[in-house]
């Protein structure tokens, strides 16, 4: 019984990557790239750009600390690499930017040049960390610009960002990271301008490299509104990058196709811009 059950597995298998081929390797967008300053000397921007390359990827949504390596990938690759403008750099990191007395002429400065596609990605633990004026601030300046907030938090603190201004967009950063599939789902059935990237997420998505249920009742219900990323945030994952990438593809590839594009990279290009992927590799 169990020989039998060892071939009918193989044999899924094989019929798994038969179809995985048929459809052709899917190209994928990022959406949470980091290329902080521990980065720059082993992974210059030329080796950045090789391992988009060699992970299929053809575009991907980058912010940093500082800001500084965002702008680096853009000039490498500027129709390749979308900025967004994160608020940390030289003292002000996660645990303390919204309450930073600077924040507002920082992000006002940068977002004068108009390249940025967003704010973010920033980090609220707190619900009561959205309660400050610098915060507030942050929602007009998305609004006034038509920009979206890139947010690394659980449930509530995005409650309170729609509560202070109920027109963002948010971009929920690991679909909340620890969140269930049933919360994810309240989430994105309760507000209409909410999107999810699921970086660190594909072990919970995919248990053992097979599509959970709840998650593909997720994916078909709410087909616009998911995509994907890795999350660079440390050095050591650019040395993992391909592998990561891979991880998404996996269970997308469980998918019919027109739903696993529109997850790979198609919500993604209708939000951020740079046209069809479909025929990129």
């Amino acid at each position: 019984m169990r020989r039998i059950g060892l071939v009918l597995a193989a044999a899924l298998a094989l019929l798994a990557g038969a179809e995985a081929k048929a459809q052709g390797r899917l190209p994928i967008f990022d959406c949470h790239v980091h290329y902080g300053q521990n980065d720059w000397a082993p992974y210059p921007t030329a080796k950045v750009l090789e391992l988009f390359d060699a992970a299929g990827v053809p575009r991907v949504l980058a912010s940093s600390t500082p800001d500084d390596g965002t702008l680096m990938l853009n000039k490498a690759a500027p129709d390749r690499v979308v900025p967004i403008l994160r608020p940390y750099r030289s003292g002000v990191t996660s645990s303390n930017w919204f309450n930073d007395p600077n924040l507002a002429q920082y992000l006002e400065g940068r977002l004068q040049a108009g390249a940025y596609k967003g704010i973010g990605e920033f980090h609220l633990f707190d619900p009561n960390s959205a309660d400050t004026p610098q915060v507030k601030r942050v929602t007009e300046l998305a609004l006034e610009r038509d920009i979206v907030l890139h947010v690394h938090s659980g449930a509530e603190p995005v409650r309170r960002l729609f509560a202070i201004e109920p027109k963002l967009k948010i971009l929920w950063a690991h679909a909340g990271m620890s969140e269930p599939p049933e919360v994810v789902g309240s989430m994105l059935d309760k507000y209409a301008t909410l999107w999810t990237e699921l970086s660190f997420r594909a072990g919970d998505v995919a248990p053992g490299g097979k599509l959970d249920a709840r998650w593909r009742t997720l994916f078909e219900k709410y087909s616009d509104r998911f995509m994907i990323g890795t999350d660079t945030y440390v050095t050591p994952r650019w040395g993992n990058y391909v592998d990561l990438v891979e991880e998404h593809r996996q269970y997308l590839m469980q998918l019919p196709r027109e739903l696993a594009e529109k997850i790979a990279f198609r919500n993604a290009v209708r939000m951020f811009g740079g046209g069809n992927l479909a025929g990129l590799n």
